[in-house]
C-alpha cells in the first residue's frame, strides 16, 4: 500500500488538488516522506481515503516533524498522522512535540512458514472444527467448491466486475458502499488492479459452488507481503461459511507457491479473525502538536466535547448489544470469565484470579465494595473492570482493586476491545453507582495499549482524566548469562559477593531456594522469622505474603531465596518468575548478621538463577527508587495513575475544580520555594 502505483490510484480517484508531498532529502537522497492535506484551520493530517487501511508516511524518525510544521503553508498548530503502521516507522516513539496517540486497528498477520499442515494444527480446535463442519455442510446438499485463481492482465478487469456484482447484492450494497461497476470506488479498484496484475502482483482468487459465484477476494503482492484487499461472499450461502472455506483454500495455495512471505489483513481484528493469524499488532492514529500550550487547549476542547457527547454512544445491532454483568469475588467467575483472566495472567501475575482472590481474602475480606464489572459482547466476555468502590452520604468513587501490595493494574480486555466498547461498561459502571463522582486507577504502566485505551474510554463516558506519577521502577532487561552480567557490575560487587560468600561459609551459612511445594511450609516460617527481625514495620495483613507465596509454590512461579547460620534463618527474599519475568517482591533481612551481607549474597544466588536456570528476558525490582536497586538495575519506568472526575456530580464538580486549580499552581509554588531556597543560603544573606 506504500507501492507508488498504489498511492497513484488513491490520488487519481480520491484526490482534490489540496494534497502535499513532503520531503525530507539528505545529501540529495530521500530521507523521509508524507502525503498531507489541509483537515480544518490549522490541521494537516494524512491524505487517506478509506481505500488504504495504512496512511502514505515514510518517516523513521519522529523528531523530523518540528521541520516539517515549520515549512507547510500557513500556521500549523497539530499534524494528524493516521493509519500509522509501526512496521514503517513507528511515530509513537519520544519526540520533540506533544504528541497523543490513540490505537485504531488490531490488525493481523499469517506468516507462511512451514507447511499448510503445520500452521493448521497450530490453530484453535474450535476453528478447525468450525471449518469441518462447514465443509460436511456441502455434501448433502451436493454442492461442489471449486477455487479459481485469476492473475492474468486480460482476465482481472473481468474478475473485478464479478466482485462488483457479488457485493452489490448483499448488505453493502443496501448501504450503498459496495464496490459498483462504474463508481468511484469501482474505478479505483479496477484501475488498481490492473496496474498491479501488468507485473504479476494482482490476484483474484474465486470461490465456486456448482458454477455459481459464492466468494470473492481481491489481493495484491510484492516479493515480501501480501495483502487482501477486500473479500465478499453471496449471503444466500451464508450457512456454508464460503468466505471462511474461501480463506482456507487460499492459505493452502500461499502455503505452497509463496513461502516465506507474510500475509497482511490490514483489518481491525475481531477475536474470530485472530484464530487465523500468527501475529498481530496495533495500527494507530497520531497527533503531534506545535507546543506544550497548544496541545493543552486542544485537549480541554477535546474533553469537554466528549462530555457533552457521552451519553449519545451509538445503539448497537441488537445482536451485538452489550450486557454487564457483576461479580463480587473470584470463585463466582465461570469458566469464560476465568479464562479470560487467564489471558491476562499470562502478561502479569498481579492481572490473574489468584492474586485478586489471595487479595480479596488476606486484605479486603468483609469489604462490601469489591466489584467485577464484566462487559460481554454477544455473549463473550471482552472486559473486566476490578474494582473497589467507597461510598458516603453524598456520592460514591471507584478505585482499581489493588492497595499497596498491587506494583502494577490494568483493565482485563481482549485483544479485539475498542474504545468504544471500554466506554459503554465506564458508563454502566457510573450508572449502577451512581451519584459516581470519581474514578481512580493506579498505578499503571503508562506506555501500555489498556491504560491509553482507559484514558479515551473515561472521556467518552463523560468523565475528565488527569494522569499522576505513582512511584519510579527500576528493572533489568536481560540479554546475557549471569557470568558476562557479572563481569560487566562494579568491581566492588564483585569482590562483596566473593569475600562475603568465603565469610558465609566459615560462619557455618548457607543459602537456600525454595521453589515448589517440597519444604515450603519450612521455608515460609523461616521468611516470617526473618521479617520479624528485621527492619520492616510489621505486615497489617500479616496472611497477604504467605498466601501468595502458597499460591506461586502451587503454579510453579516461586522462588524463595534463604540465607541460614546454622539453623537460624537471616535473611530472605520472595522473588515471582512468571511469563519471562523475574519480579522481586520482598526482600528482609536480620542485622544482627549484617556482616555477613547476606541480602547482597541472596540476590546474587537468585540473579544467577533465573538468568541461566529460568531464562528470563526481565528482572523488575517493582516500586520504588531505593538506591540499592540502582546497583542492580540498569533501566528505570514511571508508574502512572489516572484520576478521572464526574463533572455531574456535584462531588465530582468540586474534585476537578481543585485538581485544575492545583495543578495551575504547582509551577508557581515550585517558583516560589527555588527563590526561598535561594534566598535562604548564607551567600545571599547580607
Amino acid at each position: 500500500m506504500l507501492d507508488s502505483r498504489f498511492v497513484n490510484s488513491l490520488l487519481k480517484h480520491f484526490g482534490d488538488g489540496s494534497e502535499r508531498l513532503c520531503v525530507l532529502n539528505h545529501d540529495g537522497v530521500p530521507a523521509a516522506m508524507c502525503l498531507l492535506r489541509p483537515r480544518k484551520l490549522g490541521i494537516w493530517a494524512s491524505f487517506l481515503p478509506s481505500q488504504a487501511q495504512i496512511g502514505p508516511t515514510l518517516i523513521q524518525n519522529p523528531d523530523q516533524l518540528e521541520h516539517l510544521m515549520a515549512v507547510l503553508p500557513g500556521y500549523v498548530a497539530r499534524l494528524d498522522f493516521l493509519c500509522n503502521d509501526p512496521l514503517f516507522g513507528d511515530l509513537s516513539a519520544s519526540s520533540k512535540l506533544p504528541s497523543i496517540f490513540q490505537d485504531h486497528a488490531l490488525t493481523m498477520t499469517i506468516r507462511v512458514d512451514g507447511s499448510f499442515e503445520h500452521y493448521w494444527t497450530m490453530r484453535s480446535k474450535n476453528l478447525t472444527k468450525n471449518i469441518a463442519r462447514y465443509e460436511r455442510r456441502l455434501e448433502p446438499d451436493n454442492i461442489t467448491r471449486e477455487l479459481r485463481l485469476i492473475e492474468n492482465f486480460d482476465d482481472i478487469g473481468a474478475a473485478i466486475e464479478r466482485y462488483a456484482a457479488l457485493e452489490s447484492k448483499g448488505w453493502k450494497g443496501a448501504q450503498g458502499t459496495a464496490i459498483g461497476l462504474i463508481n468511484q470506488q469501482g474505478l479505483f479498484y479496477k484501475d488498481l488492479m490492473s496496474s498491479f496484475a501488468a507485473t504479476g502482483r494482482a490476484t483474484v482468487h474465486e470461490m465456486w459452488f456448482n458454477g455459481q459465484l459464492a466468494a470473492s477476494r481481491l489481493m495484491i503482492a510484492n516479493d515480501n507481503m501480501t495483502i487482501i484487499l477486500k473479500t465478499t461472499y453471496d449471503e444466500s450461502f451464508e450457512k456454508y461459511a464460503p468466505g471462511r472455506l474461501l480463506l482456507r483454500d487460499v492459505l493452502v495455495n500461499l502455503f505452497t507457491t509463496q513461502s516465506g512471505r507474510v500475509i497482511e489483513f490490514y483489518t481491525d481484528a475481531n477475536a474470530d479473525q485472530l484464530a487465523w493469524a500468527t501475529n498481530d499488532r496495533s495500527i494507530r492514529h497520531l497527533s503531534f502538536y506545535r507546543s506544550q500550550q497548544v496541545f493543552r487547549l486542544f485537549d480541554w476542547m477535546n474533553t469537554a466535547h466528549q462530555i457533552y457527547k457521552s451519553n449519545n454512544i451509538a445503539v448497537q445491532e441488537p445482536e451485538k448489544m452489550p450486557s454487564v454483568e457483576v461479580f463480587g469475588h473470584p470463585d463466582e467467575f465461570p469458566p469464560d470469565v476465568q479464562t479470560l483472566f487467564s489471558q491476562a495472567a499470562s502478561e502479569n501475575f498481579e492481572f490473574g484470579v489468584s492474586w485478586y482472590r489471595n487479595l480479596i481474602n488476606e486484605v479486603f475480606p468483609r469489604h462490601k465494595g469489591i466489584r467485577f464489572h464484566v462487559l460481554r459482547i454477544q455473549g463473550r466476555p471482552v472486559a473486566i473492570l476490578p474494582l473497589i468502590v467507597h461510598k458516603s452520604a453524598i456520592g460514591s468513587r471507584a478505585e482499581s482493586l489493588g492497595n499497596y501490595y498491587t506494583s502494577v493494574y490494568s483493565p482485563v480486555l481482549e485483544k479485539s476491545v475498542k474504545v468504544r466498547d471500554l466506554a459503554v461498561l465506564l458508563k454502566s459502571v457510573r450508572d449502577a453507582l451512581g451519584p459516581l463522582a470519581s474514578f481512580r486507577f493506579a498505578p499503571m504502566d503508562s506506555k501500555s495499549k489498556n491504560y491509553l485505551m482507559l484514558t479515551e474510554a473515561l472521556k467518552a463516558a463523560g468523565f475528565v482524566p488527569f494522569s499522576f506519577l505513582c512511584f519510579g521502577n527500576w528493572f533489568l532487561p536481560v540479554s546475557t548469562d549471569w557470568a558476562t552480567y557479572l563481569k560487566q557490575q562494579t568491581s566492588g560487587l564483585r569482590s562483596t559477593i566473593k569475600r562475603m560468600t568465603k565469610k558465609l561459609a566459615e560462619g557455618g551459612g548457607r543459602l537456600e531456594l525454595v521453589s515448589d511445594e517440597a519444604g515450603l511450609e519450612r521455608g515460609l516460617a523461616a521468611y516470617q522469622s526473618v521479617y520479624a527481625q528485621s527492619w520492616k514495620k510489621p505486615e497489617p495483613f500479616p496472611n497477604f505474603v504467605p498466601g501468595l507465596i502458597r499460591s506461586c509454590a502451587t503454579q510453579g512461579s516461586l522462588r524463595l531465596g534463604l540465607a541460614w547460620v546454622e539453623d537460624k534463618p537471616i535473611a530472605a527474599q520472595l522473588w515471582i518468575v512468571s511469563n519471562g519475568k523475574a519480579n522481586i517482591y520482598k526482600v528482609a533481612y536480620d542485622e544482627a548478621f549484617k556482616a555477613y551481607s547476606p541480602g547482597t549474597l541472596l540476590t546474587a544466588m537468585l540473579m544467577e538463577h533465573v538468568m541461566d536456570k529460568d531464562k528470563v528476558a526481565e528482572v523488575d525490582f517493582l516500586i520504588g527508587d531505593d538506591a540499592y536497586k540502582k546497583v542492580w538495575m540498569s533501566d528505570r519506568r514511571e508508574r502512572w495513575g489516572i484520576i478521572a472526575y464526574n463533572p455531574r456530580t456535584i462531588i465530582g464538580l468540586f474534585g476537578l475544580g481543585r485538581e485544575v486549580l492545583g495543578r495551575a499552581l504547582k509551577p508557581i509554588r515550585a517558583r516560589l520555594k527555588s527563590i526561598i531556597a535561594q534566598a535562604r543560603k548564607p551567600e545571599n544573606k547580607i
